[in-house]
């Protein structure tokens, strides 16, 4: 390791001759060494397998690969690519055809690099203490989003820092069994998930601006995860999710603004569940078709401080049954609540009860949505309302609804 941080600190600075490739050029350098590439377009793919430093100038140093596999491989530590275009992959997605691909190393860096018509475009797979940085891909256009490739996958890759890229008609970043890492201040637009977390721990999203995909993130198993202070806005189709849960502990989402959806929050609990699980504190809910959409269960959420606005319906759970049990939710705004507050502290004096009536049905029978907000249900859900003749589902209660938006410490 002392050998490796000598040879980095002593950079030996190469230019390519005449008649020279690339290939070349990396077999003859010293490790260490420091590649700058004039402006051109320059033939790949290309292996680099000691450490280095790979320039250019910018879009106009062009690394094009032959359409066929990866375009650069990197097999080494300490490794460095920066001020590149790189275009020109292989289109087979069982071979991971990819700009970038990298194995088993430490300290990889790509830096302001440009990626179009790739299939994958940088992929870590076993990457330790890396970056990810300011870099636009996207990949071939495909009007199928899931026939695109990730924009960046991690997979067993830890400790490293995706920060201020954008995606653009790409697929996703995705992380898989990958831990301690960040992900800040991305543009994520135009693909499908903007961020996929897959049994993943230790992650912290925060700063994003995801828009058009069709779902903002989406959280698998894991724990410890920390989302903070993105834009999630509009995302396609009748199933267009904002964040989506599916197990995991000790989720943390703060100061989101979430609007354009058809559910804001998918929320999968787990029956075997224990303990606190999911804090939703601070956020935006904003003109979304559903605020909350929960599956089986309604347990083990921490919901306050919210403001949601705007929304056509409140609260929506899919199974009948069920348990409603172990939440800590109030002091949130909800603008379809009507009460009082006698003492004027802000808090209304009854608690806001989400309850399903007969026009609300279709929750539990998909086959009854054919009927939704039609005559029939609202003639029959109001005669409920006014003389019940069964008691109403209680989904879920704020305990102490604010009477007024929540103005938050950010804004």
């Amino acid at each position: 390791m002392k050998n490796i941080l000598l040879f980095i600190a002593l950079f030996f600075t190469l230019h390519l001759q005449a008649n020279q490739t690339i290939s070349q050029i990396i077999a003859q350098a010293k490790p260490g060494s420091k590649i700058e590439l004039p402006k051109g377009v320059f033939k790949g793919p290309i292996t680099i397998d000691k450490p280095l430093i790979l320039t250019g100038t910018g879009k106009q140093s062009i690394i094009e690969g032959n359409g066929i596999g990866t375009v650069i491989t990197i097999k080494s530590s300490y490794v460095t690519i920066e001020n590149l275009t790189i275009k020109g992959s292989g289109r087979q997605r069982y071979s991971l055809d990819s700009g970038i691909k990298a194995d088993n190393a430490l300290h990889v860096e790509v830096k302001n690099c440009y990626f179009d018509k790739i299939l994958f475009g940088i992929i870590f797979h076993n990457i330790s203490n890396s970056k990810i940085i300011n870099n636009f891909i996207k990949s071939y256009k495909e009007k199928v989003v899931d026939n695109r490739g990730d924009g960046i996958r991690l997979w067993g890759s830890h400790d490293n820092l995706i920060a201020k890229n954008h995606l653009y008609e790409s697929r996703d970043i995705s992380l898989s069994r990958s831990n301690h890492n960040k992900i800040i201040d991305n543009t994520l637009e135009k693909g499908r998930y903007g961020v996929l977390c897959d049994m993943s721990s230790d992650i912290a999203i925060n700063s994003n601006k995801i828009y058009s995909n069709y779902a903002g993130i989406r959280c698998k198993g894991g724990k410890n995860i920390y989302i903070d202070n993105n834009k999630i806005v509009k995302t396609h189709l009748s199933t267009g999710i904002g964040i989506m849960l599916e197990g995991g502990k000790n989720i943390h989402i703060t100061h989101n603004t979430l609007t354009g959806h058809a559910q804001a929050f998918f929320i999968n609990s787990r029956t075997e569940e224990i303990g606190m699980q999911r804090y939703i504190k601070y956020n935006k809910i904003m003109n979304n078709n559903v605020a909350f959409h929960f599956y089986t269960t309604i347990k083990n959420n921490t919901i306050k401080y919210n403001n949601i606005i705007g929304n056509l319906e409140d609260v929506v759970k899919d199974i009948r049954g069920g348990k409603y049990y172990k939440n800590d939710i109030e002091m949130n705004y909800w603008d379809r609540y009507i009460g009082f507050d006698k003492n004027s502290d802000g808090i209304s004096d009854i608690p806001y009860q989400v309850l399903i009536y007969a026009d609300k049905l279709w929750q539990f029978d998909h086959h009854l949505k054919f009927f939704y907000g039609t005559p029939l249900l609202s003639i029959v859900d109001f005669l409920e309302r006014l003389a019940p003749f069964s008691e109403p589902v209680l989904l879920l209660e704020d305990t102490k609804p604010k009477t007024k938006p929540i103005i938050f410490a950010k804004e």
